[in-house]
């Protein structure tokens, strides 16, 4: 696939990104969802699945990744993905968004399973978690 400049930065872009709101939550709004997992929740099955569909994005040329705070694990499970395999840093491009926080915790019957706020505060603590975690994952994830 075709990588793209991204605007006027130095990132490069696949023109088709993937996702993973609905890789990392069990419960999320997309129809048939449940189905598609089998019902089957397991926070180790989930991962199975998403490093999967990582997988055959990696094979199909896909190197932008959306990987949302506020979409469960799935920034996680993109970070121990990049971990399990050698690809350089400036292969992909990962993009996030702030706003809306994940509140479930797992549960698919929730009440409410996101919070919309879109303060100061909540960008600011999202931008950290993010630096935490990814300084924590960089240590694994390859430089090369």
């Amino acid at each position: 696939m075709e990588l793209r400049s991204f605007g006027r930065t130095d990132l490069t872009v696949s023109p088709i990104g993937l996702g993973l709101a609905a890789l990392g939550r069990p419960g999320y709004i997309n129809l048939n969802h449940a189905q598609d997992l089998a019902h089957d929740y397991d926070l180790a099955a989930m991962e199975a699945r998403a490093h999967e569909v990582l997988d055959a994005a990696w094979k199909a040329g896909i190197r932008y990744f959306d990987a949302a705070r506020s979409y469960g694990l799935g920034e996680q499970f993109l970070g121990t993905w990049l971990s399990s395999h050698a690809i350089a840093r400036q292969l992909i491009t990962v993009g996030s968004k702030w706003g809306y926080t994940y509140t479930a915790d797992w549960q698919i019957q929730a009440q409410v399973h996101e919070i919309k706020d879109h303060s100061l505060r909540t960008l600011e603590n999202a931008l950290s978690r993010t630096r935490r975690y990814h300084q924590r994952s960089s240590r694994e994830w390859t430089s090369n």
